[in-house]
């Protein structure tokens, strides 16, 4: 099924659903990776189809955007809104990915290197096995924070400027470059594991599932390390913000 640009309007909904299943599907998978949410792949699918039927009838080709790209745009924010509806977290969580940050934060400064495991805990005061809990624990908040972060970096940021009606913002646009320069510097001084797990997941785009089993451990491990990956991430971030530390 061909769309035209300006004729969209005249395709059936079942045509534009044919054509763009793929892209929904590709947005739950990217999206709705997290292991508690394995039930629920087909409600985000129905969600993203339903995004896909709004976005036909309130598309106006005016905006000078394509249609692909208004989907895309429409169909992921509405799979976001709802994986966060589903994780919205307490105060307390907050505080729970604050102090693991705070502490990979102040190893980091203190050591002039990324911080191991049980460094971590050790600087929490935890045992290895209380601190995987405690990742267990704050995963989820963390994976819809950073997710966020990084749809927004995939997607063309001149195109979420004219469908907010704005100018494109420069600033916004050198900060998403600027976050994956970063991610690929912090990347070559993680850990063999969370080297994997990011590459995999973020560049590659594999399921935590298939990550798994190329890496021959549990989902669950997965989800710990790409939560302590990303953590370090963002402290790695937040270091080179406030400081100008060197990269390292």
């Amino acid at each position: 099924v061909v769309i035209p640009q300006a004729g969209y309007s005249e395709h059936t909904e079942s045509e534009l659903v044919e054509k763009f299943t793929p892209m929904v599907i590709k947005w739950v998978h990217r999206l709705a990776y997290h292991p508690s949410l394995k039930q629920e792949i087909e409600d985000f699918r129905n969600i993203g189809l339903t995004a896909l039927i709004k976005a036909k009838r309130n598309f106006n080709p005016a905006l000078g955007v394509p249609f692909e790209a208004y989907c895309s745009r429409r169909i992921r924010g509405s799979i976001l809104d709802a994986i966060r509806k589903r994780f919205s977290g307490s105060r307390t969580m907050g505080a729970k990915v604050r102090k693991i940050e705070q502490a990979v934060y102040e190893l980091t400064g203190n050591l002039d290197r990324q911080p191991t495991e049980a460094e971590i805990a050790d600087h929490l005061n935890l045992k290895i096995k209380q601190y995987r809990e405690l990742l267990d624990q704050v995963q989820k908040r963390v994976y819809i924070s950073f997710n966020d972060q990084w749809a927004r970096v995939e997607t063309d940021e001149s195109i979420e400027e004219k469908l907010d009606d704005k100018q494109p913002d420069p600033c916004v646009e050198a900060g998403n470059r600027d976050l994956q320069d970063l991610i690929r510097a912090r990347l070559a001084n993680m850990n063999p594991k969370q080297q994997k797990v990011i590459a995999f997941y973020y560049y590659e785009g594999l399921r935590f599932r298939d990550i798994a089993e190329i890496m021959e451990i549990t989902e669950s491990r997965v989800c710990q390390i790409h939560t302590e990956a990303v953590l370090s991430l963002r402290s790695f971030i937040r270091r080179i913000e406030t400081t100008g530390a060197k990269i390292i």
